[in-house]
């Protein structure tokens, strides 16, 4: 990570202050501050921590690597590509050594997998092989190159790819290389054949506040001057992106669909061939796909778009929409595009022969996705969304972030060729809609699995035997375990990063047996080290009986539990997110900032999260809990936290950014006694302007009802109704470029320092949806501390 540009001049103006006055940052107005970073310096408003503070806030947030594997490993069972912010190496999974690749050729010819598309195969037991495109291509003759990584030197040779001269889009491309799956429009809707450069032959499609659709393990982290490299691509060359690769996301709003009923077809690089496969439904959007190792099958699933024939920006709700009518459970299956147009077709690429499933018949029947094929391909897992039946709606939600559950499916090769489902995994760690991350599975032999799944806040890798039954969870620590990876089933061993709320990534193997753990990367130990904290699980029975499992985190000569501390409870955006146990040192994610500066840190997956139960996450938007549910859970788990004596009134504080920022004032408003410091960022806080002007999937999922039908509860759910009743000192924290509009937290802000309460809000100019510039977080951690330093007795 960079160095904050702020810091540089730290030491130069503590050697000057006995010589020159302090400049004063710009004049402060009904408490709101303006950090401006393309500004003038001397504008900037002045630090609030001692530099000593400030150092460790910037090692806190800049000083995590994060390791990652990115390729399969070895069929040797011996090394894996790896990717860190220290560069990108083969990792000897027997000792920990590695070997630098030799990225220079990665300045001209960029592998897709960097743009999201594609991934790295073993061409055999040195050579890993991946696609690249070429940043300086004129044409389709020299567009692309096949990299071949040499895991023993780590040197890249390069050869050229043939292209298809006519319109064509990547879908899917094989381990060899060689064997692609392309679309092209029918030719009766074809135009002239476009040359490298010209418009994109799909159309995008907004689907509402940016949130990832597809869960797909595909974590990477680059070297700064490798993705300054993609940054600098995708600003220059968009052309190339969006000529070849369907499905390319500009960013996490946005899908690609077809809008022609397009045209499948197998490519062979080698000799040219093209050979029809199947058409795909009008407005279809891919969801997964999965080839066997040999390359010689490949599942690939589709599912339909609604509206894809509507507005190009969605500007408040529509009811006649059949995005808004699938939301609030007005939408018949039968007419459901999500589901009717949800299709996975088994390929053969030597015959051609194709097998399409569908979902079933019956009525709430799942979303199908293509996940993996067992090795020999003679079986293959899908992954299944199943829709959300929400209490005082009619029909199921099909939207899959909105699902209510995922399960795998076994589908096992018959006499006829034909793949049948034979079996089910299903499992309360695989509630809650699929987000990134949430719910993974991979055949690690013909007959067995390792899942992925949330279980509270951890997020655990699991040994499933579908012949015997058995299940095993496989982790011996909290935390969250990304990118894992299997040897083969000779040597029985998995490859994954482990991290936690006290512990930056680092990679592991394990074997399949949970036995033998072994510690192969030690980039981020000094960090560990030095940050210095205790994670403990707690546990909260609510009145209605459920238990709702969380971690306190504190520094780790803090005594457990603890006794009258200042704490903070955090909530995470979305919702309907996973609450992850993972590092993080931002001000959005505090695990690691805050508990490092003396406050004990409760996190606690209420309502509406993953990590329960279908019905426990569907909770949240049943009938008209929305508002109350896990606002009123979270306020009885701090009453219970103070009847403990952990804590006492007058030391609980509260933060959380986008959902999180909702939560935290709608929090302060609805329990103006509880907390005596908030800190909201990035908040949504009106519903039904969100519904007018907003997003035309949340409020509408949220609610269930138009504010017509229902205008007293969308005042009492949209905390900027009761900025009346707010007593907790606020800190505001928003972007002046969010999606979500600064004006309203500006009123809300305005209203309480009209009303005498203590109120600051800074205002981080250009900043989106949460701050990503290193300089504004460093800034904000100083603001976020001091705030509840001093607002916490």
């Amino acid at each position: 990570m960079r160095r904050p540009r702020r810091l540089w001049w730290i030491g130069v103006l503590v050697a000057m202050m006995s010589l020159v006055v302090p400049v004063a940052a710009a004049p402060i107005r009904n408490n709101i501050v303006n950090v401006d970073q393309f500004g003038d310096e001397k504008d900037l408003p002045p630090n609030l921590l001692s530099d000593e503070e400030i150092e460790r806030i910037d090692r806190l947030q800049n000083g995590a690597s994060y390791p990652l594997a990115i390729s399969e490993i070895s069929p040797d069972d011996a090394a894996v590509l790896i990717s860190s912010n220290e560069g990108i190496a083969f990792l000897d999974i027997a000792t920990g050594d590695t070997v630098p690749v030799d990225t220079t050729v990665f300045d001209f010819l960029v592998p897709l997998p960097f743009f999201g598309f594609g991934s790295y195969s073993w061409q055999d037991e040195s050579t890993l092989g991946v696609l690249a495109v070429n940043f300086f291509a004129t044409g389709n003759q020299d567009a692309l190159a096949a990299l071949f990584i040499d895991r023993f030197t780590g040197s890249i040779n390069a050869a050229p790819v043939a292209i298809p001269d006519q319109n064509f889009g990547f879908v899917s491309v094989a381990p060899n290389l060689t064997s692609w799956l392309i679309l092209r429009e029918p030719p009766e809707a074809s135009e002239e054949p476009p040359a490298v450069g010209s418009k994109s032959f799909t159309k995008r499609y907004t689907i509402g506040l940016p949130t990832p659709l597809i869960a797909r393990e595909s974590r990477i982290e680059l070297p700064a001057r490798l993705q300054r490299r993609v940054d600098l691509f995708r600003q220059q060359r968009p052309d190339l992106l969006a000529r070849f690769l369907f499905q390319q996301e500009e960013d996490s709003s946005t899908v690609e669909v077809t809008r022609e009923p397009y045209n499948l077809f197998l490519y062979d690089v080698n000799t040219g061939e093209e050979r029809y496969v199947t058409s795909i439904p009008y407005a279809s959007a891919l969801l997964n796909d999965t080839w066997t190792s040999d390359s010689a099958q490949l599942a690939i699933s589709f599912f339909g778009v609604p509206d894809a024939e509507g507005r190009s920006a969605y500007i408040g709700s529509l009811f006649s929409e059949e995005i808004y009518r699938d939301m609030t459970g007005n939408l018949p299956p039968r007419q459901n595009p999500v589901i009717q147009n949800n299709n996975t077709y088994v390929i053969d690429f030597a015959s051609g022969q194709t097998q399409v499933i569908r979902p079933d018949a019956a009525a709430g029947a799942p979303i199908l996705e293509a996940h993996d094929w067992a090795p020999g391909g003679q079986a293959l897992l899908i992954k299944a969304h199943h829709p959300a039946y929400l209490k005082g709606r009619t029909y199921p939600v099909y939207y899959p972030r909105f699902s209510s559950r995922t399960s795998f499916r076994f589908y096992d090769r018959n006499g006829n060729g034909q793949f049948r489902w034979t079996k089910t995994f299903e499992h309360p760690m695989l509630s809650g809609g699929d987000v990134v991350y949430a719910s993974i599975a991979d055949f690690v032999s013909p007959d067995e699995i390792i899942i992925r799944g949330v279980v509270g806040s951890n997020r655990h890798p699991y040994y499933y035997n579908r012949v015997s039954g058995e299940l095993r969870n496989l982790a011996d620590r909290a935390g969250s375990y990304f990118n894992v990876v299997a040897t083969s089933s000779s040597t029985r061993q998995i490859v994954f990063t482990h991290t936690s709320y006290t512990a930056p990534p680092d990679i592991y193997r394990l074997r399949w047996d949970g036995s033998a753990l072994y510690r192969l990367t030690w980039q981020n130990e000094e960090l560990r080290v030095e940050a210095n904290l205790r994670e403990d699980p707690v546990t909260f029975t609510l009145r209605n009986g459920q238990v709702r499992v969380g971690t306190l985190i504190q520094a780790a000569d803090a005594p457990f539990p603890p006794k009258n501390v200042r704490m903070i409870v955090w909530q995470e955006g979305g919702p309907n997110v996973p609450m992850l146990n993972q590092w993080a040192a931002n001000v959005e994610n505090p695990y690691a900032l805050l508990p490092s500066f003396g406050f004990a840190l409760l996190i606690t997956p209420v309502a509406g999260r993953h990590g329960y139960t279908p019905a426990i996450y569907n909770s949240l938007v049943d009938n008209a809990n929305f508002g109350q549910i896990d606002i009123d859970e979270q306020a009885e788990i701090v009453q219970q936290a103070i009847t403990r004596g952990w804590t006492s009134r007058g030391k609980v504080g509260i933060t959380g950014c986008s959902y999180g920022g909702y939560f935290t004032i709608q929090s302060i408003v609805r329990y103006p006694d509880l907390y005596a410091a908030a800190n909201p960022q990035c908040a949504f806080i009106d519903v039904l302007s969100e519904w007018q002007l907003g997003s035309v999937i949340l409020p509408p999922y949220l609610e269930g009802l138009p504010p017509y039908k229902a205008l007293n509860e969308y005042i009492k759910d949209s905390p900027s109704y009761g900025a009346d009743k707010v007593k907790a000192a606020v800190l505001t924290f928003h972007g002046t470029d969010d999606f979500l509009p600064i004006v309203q937290n500006e009123n809300f802000h305005l209203q309480l320092v009209n009303r005498g309460v203590p109120a600051r809000m800074v205002r981080f100019i250009f900043e989106g949806h949460g701050l990503g510039m290193p300089e504004n977080q460093l800034y904000a951690a100083q603001e976020q501390i001091q705030w509840f330093r001093t607002h916490l007795k």
